[in-house]
């Protein structure tokens, strides 16, 4: 290749052409590639490298021949060489092309561009605590009236005193109960409370495992219920009623169903001083009384 560079009287698409072949020489100048992969190296169309490869071969700076396969006498790659002394004699006298200076030259790098986009910021949701236990005015339905006391309404949208915390999404759930992509699996609480025993009834309903952020939620619903005066028990049993529902809130669960807590459910059997506003109800049952007149 150096003797190309340094031959004089070469036209570019020769130069070119004798550059490809050059790529692939021997000792003695011999070339084997397919005319198509000498026209990619020399940058030019197969009509040029065709052209070019004549010019050469009528200069005496390239021989060719056309082989064929012994087996099928099918067409294979041609045969080149390159007249090594001829184009040893044709370079061009030393020139002075001046001084130099090794100087560094350097490039930008490029910029790394993000695998994705930053995630987008959005406003935290403000947090409220839970309402107390209600007190249910009235006894709880009887089951001839066709309703069942563990029945729960529907939940509607958020009232004025919505939960302070965001419902268990059931893409946390996850859909065949693992987690995808290196996802965090639920951890076992150094020490058992009162919030892990409804955790435990949600998932024991559900019947796969929760994991570690939706555990949490659910967890976090049930403290702040707990301190909000509601038994444990209670909270499990109205936990256990969620998945069957497709219920993600305990807080709004719990301030919404019917059943009754244990000690506020109605008065208690025996003699008691009744409301006088209410008479057909006693004064701890009425929550419009009870709170005015001390029980």
């Amino acid at each position: 290749m150096n003797l190309v560079f340094q031959a004089e009287g070469l036209s570019v698409g020769e130069g070119a052409f004798l550059l490809a072949c050059c790529n692939h020489t021997d000792a003695k100048g011999y070339v084997i590639a397919s005319m198509q992969q000498l026209a990619d190296e020399a940058h030019m169309k197969m009509t040029a490298a065709k052209a070019n490869k004549q010019r050469l071969i009528q200069r005496g700076l390239l021989a060719s021949k056309e082989r064929y396969s012994p087996k099928n006498r099918a067409r294979i790659a041609d045969l080149y060489r390159v007249n090594l002394e001829l184009l040893a004699s044709m370079k061009r006298a030393r020139t002075d092309y001046g001084p130099t200076l090794v100087e560094e030259l350097t490039f930008a790098a490029p910029q790394e561009t993000p695998s994705s986009d930053p995630p987008s910021e959005s406003d935290p949701t403000p947090r409220r605590n839970p309402t107390p236990p209600r007190r249910n005015p009235t006894p709880p339905p009887s089951e001839s009236d066709g309703t069942g006391g563990a029945d729960s309404d529907p939940l509607l949208p958020p009232s004025s005193s919505p939960s302070s915390l965001p419902p268990v999404t059931a893409d946390a759930e996850g859909a065949s109960g693992t987690a995808t992509d290196g996802g965090e699996r639920e951890a076992a609480a150094p020490e058992a409370t009162g919030a892990d025993a409804v955790v435990d009834a949600y998932v024991q309903a559900l019947g796969r495992p929760l994991l570690n952020g939706s555990r949490e939620r659910l967890r976090a619903q049930a403290e702040q219920l707990l301190a909000a005066g509601y038994p444990v028990g209670w909270l499990a049993e109205r936990a256990a009623e969620m998945p069957a529902n497709g219920w993600r809130d305990l807080v709004q669960h719990a301030e919404k169903t019917r059943v009754p807590i244990p000690g506020q459910a109605g008065p208690a059997a025996g003699d008691g001083e009744r409301c006088p506003e209410h008479p057909r109800r006693y004064r701890v049952g009425c929550i419009d009384c009870a709170m005015a007149v001390p029980g």
